[in-house]
């Protein structure tokens, strides 16, 4: 199975480093491990008052969580009931 999986979910504080005129955040290394993900490879970004990153993997929780998702991001007003 996966090394990393034992250290995903995780919470970390990450600088903003400036890239140009961007500013950039770098995914930690367990849950680009646990995703597989490698240079060059494409995520889906959702942003309001939050961002999350999804891997191309993952996307069909778009569909799946996206009551879930429009809540945290603030499109609804209450966050729905599991």
């Amino acid at each position: 199975m996966r090394k990393e999986a034992e250290k995903v979910p995780a919470k970390e504080n990450r600088k903003i480093m400036k890239h140009g005129s961007s500013g950039v955040i770098a995914i930690p290394k367990p849950y680009r491990d646990y995703h597989n993900l490698t240079p060059g490879n494409t995520v889906t970004i959702l942003y309001d008052s939050l961002l999350l990153i999804i891997p191309k993997s993952h996307e069909k929780l778009l569909h799946e969580k996206a009551a879930l998702i429009d809540a945290l991001l603030g499109q609804t007003t209450e966050a729905p009931k599991q």
